[in-house]
């Protein structure tokens, strides 16, 4: 009698199983940016030639009709979904001109594509506050050069390699997205975050204080950051979607990707092929 209860039981769970896989995935876009109000003076997204780019760059989201459009802003501390009143002035011509990507972009696609809601799924983290730890510590414990990318087994970001400033000046918008958005640069972007800064702090694994994983602990603040953002997104859902868009800073995005990639109720769509590849090398 145990064992045809078992077998009933697993055959039940595969059913179940089964019908959860039938169901169709939920598309997910996700989309890195630079903070387009935070340039230096020589970069104005109004200007003509920009805003012709990110008339474009909307085409292309608006292409992929997400149901659902995310964006860096922190919900839990408006209290009330404040987006919602800004994107309503914004559908009624309003003439307050901000260059935040949230307008920019979001609000742009979101009007194009008739929502009525716009969602904020953004966390705040502790980088700062971790991050001047390990500026102390290093400087009293020798370490300033790996905090400055000096050492082995030490990824640098490509952003850090170049000078962005200049690059963004000389490239269009979209192109510059293209970029950001390519494998090779969120890739160096996300793997500074795992291979240095655990380097640091007190690495002696035998003697546990206050310095113990000190650099691991901002490596940990930022999972913790993007897994709470991630958690925002789901549990503003209904599985109904057929698409959801998110546009964050580009750090955030291989964190995120993971987690939407680890949920079979999703499916990741690859940024280059519906972005575009960047012809940058």
């Amino acid at each position: 009698m145990k064992i045809f209860k078992l077998i009933v039981l697993k055959m039940f769970c595969i059913v179940l199983v089964q019908a959860q896989t039938k169901q169709p995935k939920i598309k997910v876009y996700l989309l890195g940016t630079f903070h387009f109000a935070q340039t230096d003076s020589t970069y104005d997204v109004l200007e003509t030639k920009h805003q012709q780019s990110i008339a474009k760059l909307c085409k292309i989201v608006e292409k992929q009709n997400p149901d659902k459009i995310f964006i860096e802003r922190m919900p839990d501390f408006e209290y009330v979904n404040r987006m919602d009143s800004l994107f309503r002035a914004f559908k009624n011509v309003d003439t307050v001109v901000r260059r935040n990507e949230i307008w920019q972009v979001a609000f742009k696609v979101a009007k194009a594509l008739n929502h009525q809601t716009i969602y904020s799924c953004d966390h705040p983290g502790q980088f700062g506050y971790y991050y001047s730890q390990l500026e102390n510590y290093a400087s009293q414990h020798n370490q300033q050069s790996l905090l400055k990318g000096i050492g082995k087994g030490i990824t640098i970001p490509q952003s850090d390699l170049i000078d962005e400033d200049s690059l963004r000046n000389n490239i269009s918008l979209l192109a510059y997205m293209r970029w950001l958005n390519s494998k090779q640069v969120q890739t160096s972007a996300h793997a500074h975050y795992i291979n240095l800064y655990p380097q640091m702090g007190n690495t002696n694994v035998f003697v546990y204080d206050s310095t113990y994983f000190l650099g691991a602990e901002l490596t940990a603040d930022w999972y913790r950051r993007n897994i709470k953002i991630y958690s925002k997104i789901i549990a503003q859902l209904n599985y109904s979607e057929h698409a959801i868009f998110l546009i964050m800073g580009n750090d955030h995005i291989p964190i995120i990707r993971h987690l939407f990639e680890g949920n079979p109720f999703f499916k990741v769509m690859d940024t280059e092929m519906w972005l575009g590849k960047s012809e940058l090398k």
